[in-house]
């Protein structure tokens, strides 16, 4: 019995340092039941991840009962508590979907913290099976199409994902194995349990070998998403700013989703977002669509941006023109270096300004944008900042997190850009600043 997982574990567990889901259900135990008994032969030291939702009244209860069993048996035991219903309120998604995004902050949490190699899960033929109908009837691509994988690029480990459920009941019963029963999952208000009891079923009465058989064709779905990638053009694509710029010649659905797996949204992806993206082609420019899960699309100069929303920086730094040299910290991870400059004074830099201290009013301070900011341009007229952003195409998004040095309402230099002709250097000018904006991983180079 479990050949076919036990093949996976020595195949990609074998000396490794794993983290096991464990909830307490009958599948999860199975897998706790698997590793005590091949963890030796395969050098594979593990511990037990168990998380309390905070949604079930037996929770509690059902951790202390998987705490207790690893006691018994010397197996290390890592529990964390998050409260799903109140990060629900916060986000707006349902509690499956919520439970499902802080399961996988747990799980990369531990492995950025070299805490384990891998954290293995229980999903097995019949969950992949579902996954992939859940895709299917919201829409989805061929990524969706593909349900699980075995070792997933994220460090998921499922050696069960080609052991059938009935397997696993046999696996349990033969080895008297304890468990635990999440009494939600009889719930069929939620989506999965409703494909889990009522679809299913009905589906395997007709079609006796259709969870193999859904779960072959995700693999095919999987080996031609990879194929279709490889053939995607590299030039429709171009990052910068942490957001994914994709041609809008390019809106097509195969190209949309490796857009927003660029931008590391790689799962929950469905028809419904890739319409809404397709939409912004007729749409004025600065067009938004919101894709869910903090990602938004905006259509930006002939094409369509991906990034993930933040909110509006509220920087505000008095500045005196004294004490040099200075660096601020901007909002996005920027620092402005501001220094004396020495003749000649225009330097060749392209990421430096120059600007004359002398022209500055006393009370100028560092901040962001403003409703009824104004701007006056070197060499040009007073305009709304708004205008002039427009003018030099710098995207929307982009808008409220470059630092200004302003003196109420009136923008004296855009760090990065341009300075007023308020304060431009001329022949009288006797003290003359310099500035620069570096990301702050480039100070810390």
């Amino acid at each position: 019995m479990m050949e076919n997982a036990i093949q996976l574990i020595g195949q990609y567990a074998c000396g490794k340092r794993v983290a096991l889901a464990v909830s307490g259900g009958e599948d999860s135990m199975a897998l706790l039941h698997v590793f005590l008994s091949c963890a030796k032969e395969y050098r594979i030291t593990f511990f037990v991840v168990n998380v309390n939702h905070g949604i079930r009244k037996n929770a509690a209860h059902d951790s202390e009962f998987v705490e207790n069993y690893c006691k018994e048996r010397g197996v290390e035991f890592f529990g964390t508590c998050v409260d799903i219903p109140a990060r629900c309120k916060q986000s707006g998604r349902g509690e499956e979907c919520e439970a499902h995004f802080a399961r996988k902050e747990i799980f990369a949490e531990l492995l950025q913290a070299r805490r384990a190699d891998v954290v293995v899960t229980a999903h097995h033929m019949r969950d992949n099976a579902e996954t992939v109908l859940l895709h299917l009837f919201r829409g989805c691509g061929l990524k969706g199409l593909s349900g699980m994988d075995v070792l997933s690029r994220d460090g998921i480990f499922r050696p069960f994902l080609r052991t059938s459920k009935e397997e696993i009941c046999a696996y349990v019963q033969a080895n008297a194995i304890s468990y635990v029963v999440d009494e939600t999952n009889a719930d069929s208000d939620y989506d999965r349990n409703y494909i889990r009891h009522e679809i299913l079923p009905k589906i395997r009465d007709r079609f006796p070998a259709a969870e193999r058989a859904i779960c072959r064709t995700a693999g095919f779905a999987r080996e031609a998403a990879k194929a279709v990638d490889e053939g995607l053009r590299r030039d429709a694509f171009s990052v910068q700013d942490g957001a994914v710029s994709l041609r809008e010649e390019y809106l097509s659905a195969p190209y949309i989703f490796a857009a927003l797996e660029k931008l590391g949204k790689t799962t929950d992806v469905y028809a419904t977002a890739v319409e809404r993206v397709q939409m912004l082609k007729d749409c004025k420019p600065c067009a938004r669509a919101d894709l869910g899960d903090g990602i938004v699309a905006a259509r930006e100069y002939g094409a369509v941006t991906f990034y993930r929303a933040r909110e509006s920086a509220q920087l505000a730094v008095p500045f005196a023109a004294e004490n040099f040299p200075q660096r601020i910290a901007a909002f996005d991870g920027l620092i402005l270096v501001v220094d004396f400059a020495a003749p000649p004074y225009f330097p060749k830099a392209k990421d430096t300004l120059v600007f004359c201290a002398d022209c500055l009013p006393q009370d100028c301070v560092w901040r962001t944008r403003r409703e009824g900011d104004r701007f006056t341009p070197y060499g040009g007229g007073t305009r709304k900042l708004k205008e002039y952003f427009i003018d030099k195409k710098v995207p929307r998004r982009l808008r409220d997190s470059v630092p200004l040095l302003c003196c109420h309402d009136r923008v004296l230099v855009i760090a990065g850009r341009e300075i007023s002709d308020d304060v431009k250097v001329t022949k009288d000018s006797k003290r003359v600043l310099s500035l620069r904006a570096i990301a702050y991983s480039e100070e810390n180079d």
